[in-house]
């Protein structure tokens, strides 16, 4: 009886901690059609991935955000979503196949101008070798050990943001070390129909 109150407020976090990451992964595996898109918030959708990557990062690094004023885009949100995730999900292997023994940093920014909204995602990790950066959107192509990826979540990133968004998907490798993917989606995107009449 003495340690009731505590329990109940334990279970109460428990409960809510589970709401919220159900409430994401429901939000996370939008199941509108393959090309339908919809006027999304992005900070939205990455605080919906944070919370299903967050047990996966705990030990391994520090995830910090800084998420500008930015306005909704017109695009297909799980997408967008599965973009975020293979980025940070790269980004904790890359920090854990370098066995430090402190963890690594992670940083998501977020920012716009007139024509469109930015995400970068910056790590510190062992960054890209120059010999192989030109592969690294290539279907299969892995740098990593023997059964860590599939060597598709890059490729498969650049595709969504590219061909079904668009936009544009790059990279960096800063002198001082680590890596930085920048993707940028347009605020009005080139429709099927204006596509075609462009073709004609």
């Amino acid at each position: 009886m003495e340690n009731l109150s505590a329990v109940i407020a334990s279970t109460r976090h428990g409960v809510e901690r589970i709401t919220g990451i159900t409430r994401s992964m429901r939000n996370f595996s939008f199941k509108n059609l393959t090309d339908t898109h919809i006027n999304s918030n992005i900070n939205k959708t990455i605080q919906d991935t944070l919370l299903i990557v967050n047990h996966e990062s705990a030990d391994t690094a520090d995830i910090r955000t800084d998420l500008g004023k930015i306005p909704a885009v017109a695009c297909n949100p799980s997408q967008i979503g599965q973009v975020v995730l293979n980025l940070l999900m790269n980004s904790l292997q890359a920090i854990r196949q370098q066995k430090r023994t402190v963890k690594g940093q992670i940083g998501i920014k977020t920012w716009a101008d007139t024509t469109q909204i930015y995400c970068s995602i910056t790590d510190d990790g062992p960054g890209i070798e120059q010999s192989v950066r030109q592969e690294i959107f290539t279907p299969f192509y892995t740098t990593k050990e023997r059964g860590i990826g599939t060597g598709l979540g890059l490729s498969i990133s650049y595709d969504i943001i590219v061909h079904k968004h668009q936009g544009q998907l790059d990279f960096e490798c800063p002198p001082e070390g680590g890596t930085v993917f920048t993707m940028a989606l347009p605020l009005q995107q080139e429709t099927a129909s204006d596509q075609r009449e462009g073709q004609s």
